[in-house]
């Protein structure tokens, strides 16, 4: 049985925190054998974020399933001859160094390709490979800051590591196009994301939709009025995009006659005096419960959802259909919940088939099938080039 659409892919990984592993995360994920190569003696960062058990996190069991971890010093010459052996018959390498770090290290894309000429080369970085702020270090909120995503969350900071993810999900994506162009004759090509274009990218179709047309009269945006509503004891999500929907809301919830006020009548109107109609429905809502607001909104066929804290999501009936979290036994961490990834192939189906490596789990291994015998993997320990 297969283990997904990529199986037979390597990807050779030494990125480090989350732009760089998700992405070889989702490739795995798909079935490629991804190495994630760390630094001798040092925890990656998301081996320390959340809840930790021995060299395990909350973090740590869902973004690196499915992969193999070596500890390997690739700033001495025996370890970068290590890394030079992987990268040979590899497929994909990721990297999300400084710019120009990778080079001076001899491992960018120049160097790579010279000696795999089919490998696509990934490299993430923060705001591209050059440029006034290219060598400047970078986390998500200063991207969200830069971008404008700060502002459209009204002054606050989305809370979640979403342009990393973001950024990540783009270069899993930029990965497997040029897979398929390599497949059809391209060969192999460095291909390069960066944090800054990737989250204005991200928001340009509605949060920049005014910039879009400049000439034009601007438009409230999702930021002025996009919230859930308060109920009497908790709050729902309910969304209207025309204008059957919208009527259906207005007669669930006892106000028909908004449905001829002209200030809602079209979509254009309910956008252009999106805080007028929240006003309108927020104050008729605070006289439903919960549960109240959704049975009969629903009755109406309005899209709508309670807003459920994290820990209810587990019990949600749909979440539970779908069998999308995945419950296993980690040999460290104990019991643990993944989520399932998300795309369901009918001819390759995918697998949660290896858990989060230990730190230096596959070491050994990824070296004997380098040729490695039992006494060199013992030596390259004992003098620090691998862990």
């Amino acid at each position: 049985m297969s283990n997904g659409p990529l199986d037979g892919i390597k990807v050779v990984d030494v990125s480090g925190a989350v732009a760089g592993p998700w992405a070889s995360s989702q490739l795995a994920e798909q079935g490629a054998d991804v190495i994630m190569i760390e630094k001798v003696g040092v925890a990656d960062v998301m081996r320390l974020t959340g809840p930790v058990v021995g060299d395990q996190s909350g973090s740590w069991v869902s973004i690196h399933r499915n992969k193999r971890s070596i500890d390997l010093d690739i700033r001495s010459e025996a370890g970068k001859a290590i890394l030079l052996q992987l990268v040979d018959d590899a497929d994909v390498f990721v990297q999300n160094f400084r710019p120009g770090v990778a080079e001076r290290l001899g491992i960018g894309y120049d160097d790579l390709s010279a000696r795999n000429s089919e490998l696509i080369y990934l490299s993430v970085s923060g705001f591209g490979q050059d440029g006034p702020y290219s060598e400047q270090p970078v986390y998500d909120p200063i991207i969200q800051a830069l971008s404008g995503m700060a502002e459209a969350q009204n002054g606050d900071y989305v809370k979640a590591v979403v342009v990393d993810k973001t950024t990540a999900m783009v270069g899993a994506q930029a990965i497997l196009s040029a897979l398929v162009a390599r497949g059809r004759g391209a060969g192999g090509q460095h291909v390069t994301v960066n944090l800054m274009d990737t989250m204005m990218w991200w928001m340009w179709m509605e949060c920049y939709w005014n910039e879009s047309v400049p000439d034009v009269e601007p438009t409230p945006t999702y930021s002025d009025w996009y919230s859930p509503y308060s109920t009497s004891d908790g709050q729902i999500a309910a969304n209207w995009t025309n204008f059957k929907q919208y009527k259906s809301a207005c007669e669930a919830l006892g106000r028909p006659e908004l449905a001829d006020d002209p200030r809602f009548a079209t979509r254009d109107a309910r956008i252009k005096n999106g805080q007028a109609q929240r006003d309108e429905f927020g104050a008729i809502l605070k006289n439903f419960t919960r549960d109240e607001a959704i049975r009969v909104l629903t009755e109406h066929d309005v899209p709508c959802a309670p807003v459920l804290a994290r820990s209810e999501v587990f019990d949600d009936p749909q979440v539970q259909h779908n069998r999308s979290v995945v419950e296993q036994e980690h040999p460290v961490a104990g019991r643990t919940r993944t989520i399932r990834p998300p795309a369901r192939y009918s001819k390759t189906p995918t697998s949660l088939h290896r858990q989060a490596p230990q730190k230096s789990e596959h070491t050994s291994e990824v070296l004997a099938e380098l040729g490695f015998d039992a006494g060199a993997i013992t030596e390259l320990r004992d003098g620090g080039i691998i862990g």
